[in-house]
């Protein structure tokens, strides 16, 4: 497992602030509890700390960067207004900045899971398709782990590499598939290690047990693609009526009615326009690739 180098909004290494942050322990464990997997996420998202650790961490960043801003904001309204107003500004902007930094740390390693997510069920089909071909000319289950992990298959790889270590060094590697299987954020690959655990433990042939999970999976696929697919349309419909078809009408709309009523139209209101334009461009862009499916 790589060592953690740095989280979002902390100030230095994450070494050194695990020493610093160690007296933010007494409300680590309440900032913990509103996400109450948190352990279990860090784990899956590969982040070599404890959910203590991390929380503290948290509060100690939040804490920083919100105290930071909070005196920027207020030696610099000492200027424009009075103490009381620059005090109570900077103290409401530095109390919002300091629940927004707790709440995305906290949701920070769920990022780094959806991530590891998409890359994993990416390469899932080419890895099991690398395992089975290579079951098929004859090589043993282990090897074809074996294979796989060193294959460049991302983070898919880096899950059997650490199966690999873990079977080398004495581990059943019926226990292994098992516990990486648990652990796992991947519901797809995760159900094609206890398809292939089940398979050992019956003794049934691997590579039918392979070409049954890549048969299913593919089909998976399809059915997804065909979703979005049905989805597009809509989507679409709506992007012509909301980015095309109001926006030119808006325009001669306006032009008519500032013909009748003396009303000037301002090249602020054409860039507010433009500006707006280009936001929902953003926005459905964001949309269509939060919709596509991991293939």
């Amino acid at each position: 497992m790589k060592q953690l180098k740095r989280i979002p909004f902390c100030p230095m290494p994450v070494d050194k602030a695990k020493q610093i942050s160690r007296r933010f322990y007494f409300m680590a464990e309440r900032v913990s509890k509103v996400s109450p997997k948190l352990e279990l996420t860090l784990k899956q998202a590969r982040m070599p700390i404890d959910k203590m650790e991390y929380a503290s961490i948290t509060i100690f960043s939040a804490t920083f960067m919100s105290v930071l801003i909070l005196s920027m904001i207020f030696v610099i309204s000492m200027f424009v207004v009075d103490f009381v107003q620059g005090l109570m500004i900077s103290i409401a902007v530095g109390s919002s900045l300091f629940v927004a930094i707790i709440v995305y740390l906290l949701s920070y390693p769920k990022l780094l899971v959806k991530r590891r997510v998409k890359e994993m069920e990416r390469n899932l089909l080419y890895g099991l398709k690398h395992m089975y071909i290579q079951m098929r000319s004859g090589v043993p289950l282990f090897e074809s782990f074996i294979s796989l992990s060193q294959g460049g298959y991302s983070s898919l790889s880096d899950e059997f590499r650490e199966l690999v270590k873990k079977v080398q060094t004495g581990s059943n590697i019926q226990d292994e598939l098992d516990r990486v299987a648990l652990q796992n954020p991947s519901p797809h690959l995760r159900r094609s290690l206890w398809q292939i655990s089940n398979g050992i433990k019956s003794g049934s042939d691997m590579s039918t047990v392979l070409n049954s999970i890549i048969g299913n999976i593919t089909k998976e696929q399809a059915l997804a693609l065909r979703r979005y697919g049905s989805q597009l349309n809509p989507l679409t419909l709506v992007y012509m009526m909301v980015a095309v078809i109001i926006p030119a009408l808006g325009i001669t709309m306006l032009i008519v009615l500032s013909s009748f009523s003396g009303m000037s139209i301002t090249e602020t209101m054409l860039l507010g326009l433009l500006g707006g334009l280009g936001f929902l461009q953003f926005m459905y862009m964001g949309i269509i690739k939060s919709r596509r499916p991991n293939l």
